[in-house]
């Protein structure tokens, strides 16, 4: 009985199956890709349910798939795969010509690996067939275009053209009346009717919304041609690539509006970023980053030591730093206030929005990009030699008939600043691993970076890693992180900006008395009675130093979960944790160090961010009408702490900054501090648009801060925007010049608030010791005069722009005006003396910024191997003090013994020069009745405005401003066959820098003291009556006028910023699929008539006033890299 129920026939199970065109596009929307089909070639085809179970990969499924309909896919380019078919050999068993029988399709299913047995599919008989071939080409550039689908519309025949644009298909006869359909991504379908051709040559045209690319914005995405804000975005390729320490190095020049120079040369070093302008006079004017969706905090966790002043550093190391440039996927500048008032108060400055590379569909990839090179000086001064310097002050003493006693002895003819500079290595080496297997996607990167400073006793390292996670299926759901980590430390030479020996190792190299020898006969540190208190700069840069360890995570877990497909709720949770320590010693074998007999001070400072983010997104398509709005809440908070502590007179100096314990504790010092800041925000924008023509975007966002008091707190920040998509209006459609054109015009309101906390209430610091009662007693005093009713900056700014296309896109750009107006500027306005307090930050005045921009892009030549693009930006830019309330104006000063040297009125730019007219040199043959009493011939002949034959403050004017007239960048690409030559160049016209090694020319501290080879080897002397430089004899009854427009230079410049080479080897191993090699060149050559260290150079570390004050130099560098992919 048994045997007789094993051998019962029991009824087939009912087999569940699915059409094969949702399957394929149930496969789009899990990987994320495009695979493109044509309708009819798959239609009425089925396969069952279960037919992908066990396919790991893309290509696994689709060969699942294909295989058995005789279909087959091709990639032809990443991201995007085409079906097509496959003509079946005659005779083939599984494609027979008559319908096969139950059985027999049984027998032919077995054939087919991994599908049951019942998979269908419907054949008929082969007819008689002829063929037909011919050339695709593309109308851009008329070269081949290779991967291109071609299709008989109606059937599932096929085939794509080879490398050289040519197919041949067979199709049946009689052929009249079929047609072909050829399809490309990124270029219009086209049919051409076959009509007993055999041969047809197709020329395929363009379509612009095919290559729209998604462009991030705040809180979301939009498709480019969907933008109506000004916005810049940039690919990883789009960058400045080579030996970069940060992504701000990759970005300078590439972008319109966008203003970046690098303020001083020292390994790590902040960079200036300004968006736009300046926006505020004492708040913040850097941009926003964002990060993968997280704001960053870009505060620096603990300051620099000030022992004495040499180890005080004003260009403290960026955050930025912790951010690896190669893990850098795009990058989204957005400019105006509909693009960046999503942000409130932290947009106020322009909002930098970074992605970060993720993983993409496919096998596990592994990448490896390294890269070495060694950099030198780029520019030096040039000071005068022991020979020179003994020849021109000894006839200084003669001329002048002075007491001094001259220069006699030995010359050494010292080169102090050859000395301290050196030609260092710098390198990098990062290792990646991406991919994606079923839902997830993953990267997962790690990368080394050390760079060795031209200066000794300077230079940072890096070690970092990121991971980023992704798992989701579209309109269902979608989780990721986001995870970045990294430790630096960072090496500093004394590079204080005070005067004497406050000052750094390079002011006292470039003041030194090059007749001096570098070292005693014993071996110790030679000192010359003449220069004291100056110390000898090799003493310095070995004894007085310092070191840091940063430690950072930055990252973000965040979830989408679709309520239906077209609303979906997504909650973010981000941290910044930034982790500081300080080490500074003062050895007792410098000056400064023997007078505290060493001197160690050591800092810990710690700052975090904590975000807390929720917001429902709609998005949905209804015929001719498209609406995507974003409404949400966020909290932030922001941390910070720090603890200093300090030692001297150590009893064994050795130990340096390692034993604090060691020194004298009754000369120990100690501080710390804790601060905490909230940020609140309600935020919503709404997007329509209306046959993708007509756009329109609206958003708003409301603040509120713990650093403005009660009554002020909260901050409201609107915004507007359209756009008109001219291009896509009937009267243009058959346009062949015009490719692309859309105008744009946006109107909104960002905001600023204060740097410093708690200014809306008093705030006191230690006071003075009392004793009562014979017991000394500590005290506090008040140190801050409260202000409840400060409140936000408020800038309101109106943008008109317009996009277009020419010439099937191959030149492409866009031009924008932008006027910005900021109200409520913060600044601190004296207040009475009986008051107690010197100032008070309140809310006064208002600034306006101007401009226009202009982005160019053109392909020149596109062939088949020869490729020749080009691009182009320039910015203007027009700053003004509107108003400074009751105040008429405000004069700064500067570093070191430079007096006043700035002033803020209104009418003129923000960081403008305020000094005196030099109008030449007095000459012998003058009438000195016109000049001041006791003036010389040979002295300056200053300008005396006001006519009373005296100079004094009265005589000051305006001597330009730091802001420059208009910024640009070029950057063109060549390319052979996989020879690729690119290079970048990026300049700035119109602002002024003052040079202080011209203000320790013209107006010495000490005329002993080494100056400029150029003025003193061809000042004024009687048998030289040059109207150029004067006599240099000090006491100049005129006074000591230091900023005057012989010390304020034009820093006009052009810069050829890199030279790349690369070439991609034609190596494809088991384990490698991929190779080049590169070598790069950066800081090559720079045009400009500025005499000092650089033109862009700011060692004080201001955005605003820009002072060359012994700029530590900047580094011309070559590197050579290697980049692998297995």
């Amino acid at each position: 009985m048994a045997r007789q129920q094993d051998r019962t026939t029991l009824a087939p199970a009912a087999v569940v199956t699915r059409r094969l065109a949702d399957v394929l596009n149930d496969l789009k929307t899990r990987y994320r890709t495009d695979i493109l089909f044509e309708d009819r070639t798959i239609a009425n085809l089925t396969v069952p349910a279960d037919a992908l179970v066990g396919s790991a990969t893309l290509e696994d499924a689709l060969s699942r798939l294909l295989k058995p309909f005789n279909l087959r896919y091709k990639q032809v380019k990443p991201g995007t795969w085409v079906v097509l078919n496959r003509k079946p050999p005659v005779g083939d068993a599984r494609f027979p010509v008559v319908p096969a029988t139950g059985q027999e399709q049984a027998e032919n299913n077995s054939l087919n690996a991994g599908f049951p047995a019942s998979l269908t599919a419907s054949t008929t008989a082969v007819p008689v067939d002829i063929s037909v071939g011919g050339t695709v080409t593309g109308a851009d550039n008329g070269g081949s275009l290779p991967g291109v689908s071609v299709v008989l519309k109606g059937t599932n025949r096929g085939t794509t053209t080879d490398a050289n644009g040519r197919y041949q298909l067979s199709v049946p006869e009689p052929a009249t009346g079929l047609t072909l359909v050829f399809s490309y991504v990124g270029y219009l379908a086209q049919e051409e009717v076959i009509n007993n051709r055999s041969e047809i040559n197709v020329e395929l045209k363009v379509n612009s919304q095919a290559l729209n690319e998604v462009v991030v914005v705040g809180y979301g995405t939009v498709r480019k041609s969907d933008l109506t804000g000004s916005v810049t975005s940039l690919k990883a390729q789009d960058l400045t690539r080579g030996a970069n320490m940060n992504l701000q190095q990759t970005l300078a020049g590439r972008a319109p509006g966008v203003q970046i120079y690098q303020k001083s040369g020292e390994p790590g070093a902040t960079m200036s970023v300004q968006i736009r302008g300046i926006t505020s006079i004492t708040g913040n004017n850097d941009p926003l980053y964002v990060v993968d969706g997280l704001p960053v905090n870009d505060g620096t966790a603990i300051g620099s030591a000030s022992a004495g002043g040499t180890t005080s550093n004003p260009n403290n190391r960026t955050p930025l730093n912790s951010l690896n440039p190669a893990d850098i996927e795009s990058i989204e500048i957005l400019k105006d206030a509909s693009a960046t008032a999503i942000y409130g108060s932290r947009g106020a400055n322009g909002v930098v929005i970074i992605t970060t590379k993720k993983g993409k569909e496919g096998k596990l990839k592994v990448e490896y990009n390294g890269t070495y090179g060694v950099q030198t000086v780029a520019h030096t001064q040039q000071f005068m030699t022991g020979d020179e310097y003994t020849k021109v002050i000894n006839e200084i003493i003669d001329l002048g008939k002075l007491s001094t006693p001259k220069v006699t002895g030995p010359n050494a003819n010292t080169d102090w600043q050859k000395l301290l500079l050196r030609n260092a290595p710098i390198q990098s080496h990062d290792l990646s691993f991406s991919g994606a297997g079923g839902n997830t996607k993953y990267y997962v990167s790690v990368g080394y970076f050390n760079q060795d400073g031209i200066m000794l006793k300077s230079g940072t390292n890096r070690y970092n890693a990121r991971v980023n996670l992704e798992n989701g299926i579209a309109s269902k759901y979608n989780v990721g992180v986001s995870l970045t980590t990294a430790y630096s430390r960072d090496y500093y030479n004394a590079t204080g900006v005070g005067l004497n020996d406050n000052a750094s190792a390079l002011y006292m190299a470039q003041n030194y008395d090059p007749t001096a020898a570098p070292y005693n006969p014993d071996g110790s540190f030679y000192r010359s009675p003449l220069m004291a208190p100056m110390d000898n700069p090799l003493a310095v840069i070995n004894g007085q130093y310092g070191m840091g360890d940063t430690y950072r995570t930055f990252g973000n877990v965040y979830a989408e979960y679709f309520l239906m497909p077209s609303l979906s709720a997504k909650v973010r949770v981000g941290v910044d944790l930034n982790n500081n320590q300080r080490y500074f010693w003062i050895d007792p074998t410098t000056l400064t160090g023997l007078s505290y007999n060493g001197y160690a001070d050591v800092r810990d400072g710690k700052r975090g961010y904590y975000l807390t983010e929720g917001t429902l997104n709609y998005n949905k398509e209804l015929k001719d009408h498209r609406i995507s709005a974003v409404a949400g809440a966020t909290y932030e908070r922001y941390t910070s702490s720090s603890l200093i502590a300090n030692s001297r007179s150590f009893a064994l100096p050795d130990l340096t900054f390692d034993a604090l314990g060691t020194g004298d504790n009754t000369l120990n010092g100690v501080g710390s501090g804790r601060q905490e800041n909230k940020i609140v925000s309600f935020l919503g924008r709404a997007s329509y648009a209306y046959k993708g023509k007509y756009l329109l975007t609206a958003s708003i966002r409301a603040d509120g801060s713990a650093r403005f008091g009660p009554n002020k707190r909260f901050g409201y920040f609107p915004s507007a925007a359209v756009a008109w998509r001219i291009y896509d209006e009937d009267f243009l459609k058959n346009n062949r010049v015009v490719s692309e054109l859309k105008l744009r015009a946006s109107y909104g309101v960002t905001g600023n608030q204060p740097t410093v906390n708690y200014l809306y209430f008093s705030t006191y610091s230690a006071g003075r010791n009392a004793v009562f009662n014979g017991n000394k007693v500590s005290s506090l005093q008040p140190s801050r005069s409260a202000n409840p009713d400060l409140q936000w900056e408020a800038a309101v700014q109106a943008d008109i722009g317009v996009d277009f296309g020419f010439f099937n896109s191959r030149l492409t750009g866009s031009i924008d005006y932008y006027n910005r107006k900021t109200s409520n500027l913060l600044y601190d306005i004296p207040q009475p003396a009986s008051t107690g307090f010197g100032s008070r930050t309140e809310n006064v005045g208002s600034m306006r910024n101007t401009g226009l921009e202009l982005a160019l892009k053109a392909v020149i030549v596109n062939q088949k191997d020869v490729r020749f693009d080009a691009g182009f930006n320039i910015t203007t830019l027009k700053n003004r003090v509107l108003s400074l309330g009751n105040v008429s104006q405000a004069i700064g000063t500067g570093p070191g013994s430079i007096g006043q040297v700035s002033i803020l009125k209104p009418g003129e730019s923000i960081g403008s020069f305020y000094g005196y007219l030099v109008d030449g040199v007095w000459q012998t043959g003058d009438d000195f009745g016109q000049a001041q009493t006791g003036v010389r011939p040979g002295d300056l002949k200053y300008r005396d405005l006001d006519g009373n034959k005296i100079i004094n403050a009265n005589d000051r004017v305006v001597l330009g401003k730091s802001l420059p007239d208009f910024y640009y960048g070029f950057n063109t690409s060549v390319s052979y066959k996989t020879l690729v030559l690119d290079v970048f160049l990026e300049g700035s016209q119109g602002a002024k820098m003052l040079n202080s090694s011209l203000v320790d020319s013209y107006y010495p501290v000490d005329y002993r003291r080494n100056k400029l080879a150029e003025p003193y080897l061809n000042r004024w002397t009687p048998t030289n009556p040059t109207n150029d430089y004067p006599s240099f004899l000090p006491n100049d009854v005129q006074g000591q006028r230091q900023v005057t427009n012989k010390t304020v230079e034009d820093a006009s410049y052009l810069r050829l910023q890199s030279i790349r080479l690369s070439y991609k080897i034609p190596l494809k191993t088991r384990f490698i699929s991929g190779a080049s090699v590169f070598v790069t060149g950066q800081n090559l050559y720079t045009f400009t008539n500025y005499s000092g260290s650089d033109p862009a150079a700011n060692a004080l570390g201001d955005n605003i006033l820009r002072i060359d004050y012994n700029t530590y130099p900047l580094t011309r560098t070559f590197t050579t890299g290697l980049n692998l992919q297995f």
